[in-house]
């Protein structure tokens, strides 16, 4: 069911995502390994934002697929 609406292809890369943008969220963006990071730019997920990472459209819509299955699932 969630398949069809997510890039991901488990539970746990989606869960993963979404604790990462936490981290982006709360300023520790440090706290993400790089080649993470570069995974994400390349999915179309996040953007530079001169020193800054944001989420782009689609990211913001997987984050939100993420939530739910964080706090529904778990």
């Amino acid at each position: 069911m969630m398949k069809d609406n997510t890039i991901f292809e488990s539970a746990a890369e989606r869960i993963a995502f979404s604790e990462a943008v936490d981290f982006i969220e709360q300023g520790r963006a440090q706290l993400i390994p790089k080649d993470v990071i570069e995974r994400y730019l390349r999915m179309g997920l996040w953007e530079r934002d001169g020193d800054r990472l944001r989420l782009t459209d689609e990211g913001e819509r997987q984050h939100r697929l993420a939530l739910q299955e964080r706090f529904t699932d778990g």
